[in-house]
């Protein structure tokens, strides 16, 4: 938090963080600025391939009782999280009736999970990890390359439902049979 705030207080161009306090309660799109620094927004997909894998063996057989499901990603960050189930979930054939809430504070975060599309150069990564997670295809295979990004393919997110929330401040909304909460859990105190 202090490395953040410090660069947020060279990056304003402000001598101190008070100054920077004062310059924030006068201006609500300099808050918005701020929260950029403040709100971690790295992830990889399949990130920890033995957790996918997991989930694939041991989670989706109890999931495929099910005649629908419900899948939270809370603290869904920049979505890599959201689009290595959503694949995982279409490998597995229960896709079509899983309905997968997304939710994170940052808005910016949300458009960018939304969007759907990473950088090229990061494929190469993302694919290494599916494979290990014991992915089925190519991770090519639900994405289309063109201009140095990669888009995944809007078929996958017609089933998915972006919202802002806290997990801090807002109350649960939803029942789920999954939640996946890697992206900020870790950040969580025990009161938290």
């Amino acid at each position: 938090m202090r490395r953040r705030l410090a660069q947020a207080v060279q990056d304003f161009g402000v001598p101190t963080l008070s100054h920077l306090q004062e310059r924030i309660l006068r201006d609500p799109a300099l808050f918005a600025r701020l929260f950029q620094y403040l709100t971690v927004q790295v992830s990889e997909m399949f990130r920890d391939p033995s957790y996918f894998r997991a989930i694939r063996e041991q989670v989706v057989p109890i999931l495929h009782t099910y005649p629908s499901i419900k899948v939270w990603v809370a603290g869904c960050s920049s979505g890599e999280e959201l689009w290595s189930l959503v694949v995982l979930f279409a490998e597995e054939g229960i896709a079509d009736r899983t309905v997968f809430y997304v939710t994170d504070i940052n808005a910016e975060a949300l458009r960018f999970a939304e969007n759907g599309i990473y950088p090229l150069e990061r494929m190469a990564l993302f694919s290494q990890n599916y494979l290990a997670a014991g992915g089925k295809r190519s991770l090519s295979d639900y994405y289309h390359a063109a201009y140095g990004a990669a888009k995944f393919s809007q078929t996958l997110k017609s089933r998915v439902v972006f919202a802002d929330h806290s997990l801090a401040t807002d109350s649960v909304f939803l029942e789920a049979h999954l939640v996946s909460c890697r992206n900020v859990l870790i950040y969580f105190d025990r009161a938290l």
